[in-house]
C-alpha cells in the first residue's frame, strides 16, 4: 500500500491517513492525523475530539479546550476560527466565507459581515442602503433567521426541535418574500434519530427577504424552527455532524 509518497508493507484492511496507514473501526482520521476513535468522535482540523461531551469547542478547524478558558459549552460562541470572549463585549458579523469580529456598540448592528451604525444604515439581505433612500424606510421590520456556526446552536434547539436540512439550489424574490428551492432536503428530529426525506426539489419561503440571511447556492444548510440557520458546506457528513452533537 502507498500512502502519498510512502510504502506500507503487510497492511491488510488498514486505509491512508496521510503517509500513515489506520484502521477506521479504531481510529478516526483528520486532515492526515490518525487518532484512537474513542465514543462518537469528530474532526476539527487535524485533532479529533468528541462533541458530546461539551469540553471542547471547534470553531472552523481550531480546537478550544473550554476548561481551561473557564467557559461553559451554551456560552462558548465561535467567529470564525476565534472563540469569542464571554458577554456581551463581542459581536460577530458573518457572511458567506468571511466572518467579522467587533467590539459591542449600541446602536450597530450586523450587515453579512459589516458591522454599521443602524441610524444610518439599513440592510437588505446583507446590502449596505444609506438610510435617505426612499426605498429603505420598511427595511428590517420583521426579524429575520441568524446564520450561526453549528456549533453555536444550542443543544435544545438543534437536537428536540424538527429541523430541515437540504441544499440550496436557487433562491429568489417574491415580493418582499424570499423563495427558495432545496434539494437532497430532509426532516429530522435529531434526539430520537429520526430522518425523513422529503420530496425534491423542496420549497421554502422565509417570511421577509431584507432580514433573511445571504444564502450561497450549492451550499448545505440546517434550518432551526427556532430562528437560526447554520451552514454546513465545509462539513464532510453534515447528518453525522448534527447527530453527533444529540
Amino acid at each position: 500500500m502507498v500512502c502519498e509518497s510512502r510504502v506500507h508493507l503487510n497492511n491488510p484492511g488498514k486505509h491512508c491517513c496521510g503517509e500513515e496507514t489506520y484502521n477506521p473501526q479504531d481510529e478516526i482520521c483528520c486532515n492526515g492525523h490518525k487518532h484512537r476513535r474513542l465514543g462518537n468522535m469528530s474532526c476539527c482540523g487535524g485533532k479529533g475530539y468528541s462533541p458530546s461531551t461539551g469540553q471542547m469547542k471547534c470553531c472552523a478547524g481550531t480546537l478550544y479546550d473550554l476548561q481551561v478558558q473557564g467557559r461553559l459549552t451554551e456560552d462558548a460562541q465561535c467567529c470564525g476560527n476565534i472563540l469569542m470572549e464571554a458577554g456581551s463585549t463581542q459581536t460577530c458579523c458573518s457572511a458567506p466565507g468571511l466572518d467579522l469580529l467587533y467590539p459591542t456598540q449600541s446602536g450597530f448592528t450586523c450587515c453579512g459581515h459589516r458591522y454599521p451604525n443602524s441610524s444610518l444604515w439599513s440592510c437588505c439581505a446583507g446590502v449596505l442602503h444609506p438610510r435617505s433612500e426612499r426605498n429603505t424606510t420598511s427595511m428590517n421590520m420583521i426579524p429575520g433567521p441568524r446564520l450561526l456556526p453549528l456549533g453555536d446552536l444550542k443543544t435544545d434547539d438543534l437536537c428536540y426541535t424538527e429541523d430541515l436540512l437540504g441544499t440550496v439550489e436557487s433562491v429568489s424574490m417574491k415580493m418582499n418574500e424570499r423563495s427558495i428551492v432545496m434539494v437532497n432536503a430532509m426532516s429530522l428530529l435529531a434526539s430520537h434519530g429520526n430522518v425523513s426525506t422529503l420530496p425534491s426539489p423542496h420549497y421554502l419561503t422565509l417570511p421577509d427577504h431584507c432580514s433573511s440571511p445571504e444564502l450561497v447556492p450549492g451550499n448545505t444548510y440546517i434550518w432551526v424552527k427556532t430562528g437560526f440557520i447554520s451552514d454546513l458546506s465545509d462539513h464532510s457528513s453534515p447528518l453525522h455532524s448534527i447527530l453527533s452533537r444529540c
